[in-house]
């Protein structure tokens, strides 16, 4: 029988145990093409990642999304720091804004430019049209009156905000019932041009099934857009016909007598 040392016995055992422990850990044969390739699978998803790409670019942290400056490795090249405008904490040096007094933006104010008017301000005001009144307006006047009506409502909207992010408790009710005014005169100027547009629609419509209008007519070109149908020449004798004087007969067994003369 032949012995073996204590060494060798330990150094076999080892080796073969370790050989077993791997094979066990290997994985699937099927899988072996898929480990065997080099090449980088490619993610799932095409999406950027949220984490800045190291790309070497020194200015790669200033984000303005992200509020971040400049680091502390970050140098500026096209200005220093002290080239840098300061801002003006003294009241006195600062410089004076000036302002176009006929500005457009002064229209969402009053006539004392405040944002906030007064409640007897805000019941100042008159009745709204009426669509009698506004039917003999012409075009003109019914558009210069319409954006009337919407700086007024601009100029309440302005209270509006003014006074929801001051906190004020009055001023609801005077400019609920200025803008039923405004709303009612807008309403009226409605209806005064949807009137127009049927009466011009329905002439529209009779026009073109009337021989004596020209639709097509060019003005500019000395076109008429009305010509009168010609009537038919008449002779004398037929003009006369009508208007000759009649007299019936005398009855039968009666002559006629001399005419009596006044």
């Amino acid at each position: 029988m032949v012995t073996m040392h204590c060494t060798s016995r330990a150094l076999l055992t080892g080796a073969f145990g370790a050989a077993l422990h791997r094979s066990s850990t290997l994985p699937p044969s099927f899988l072996v093409p898929c480990l065997a390739s080099k090449q980088p699978a490619s993610p799932f998803s095409t999406t950027t990642p949220l984490h800045a790409r190291k790309d070497g670019n020194p200015s790669g942290g200033v984000s303005a999304l992200r509020h971040t400056g400049p680091g502390k490795r970050q140098k500026l090249r096209s200005i220093t720091p002290s080239q840098l405008p300061q801002p003006v904490r003294d009241p006195e040096r600062r410089t004076s804004i000036v302002t176009d007094p006929d500005h457009g933006l002064w229209g969402f104010f009053n006539k004392e430019r405040t944002s906030m008017p007064t409640p007897m301000d805000l019941v100042n005001h008159g009745r709204g049209w009426k669509t009698q009144e506004l039917r003999g307006k012409d075009w003109e006047d019914l558009h210069r009156l319409w954006w009337v009506c919407v700086k007024e409502v601009n100029r309440l909207q302005t209270f509006l905000g003014e006074k929801r992010r001051v906190g004020s408790m009055y001023g609801d009710f005077e400019a609920e019932g200025r803008m039923k005014v405004i709303y009612a005169t807008q309403n009226a100027i409605r209806e005064v041009l949807t009137q127009r547009f049927y009466a011009w629609e329905n002439a529209r419509v009779a026009a073109m099934d009337d021989e004596e209008v020209n639709l097509y007519a060019d003005p500019e070109k000395g076109e008429q857009a009305y010509v009168p149908r010609e009537e038919p020449e008449q002779s004398e004798a037929e003009a006369n016909e009508g208007t000759s004087l009649y007299s019936p007969p005398p009855p039968q067994g009666m002559s006629r007598g001399p005419e009596a003369r006044i």
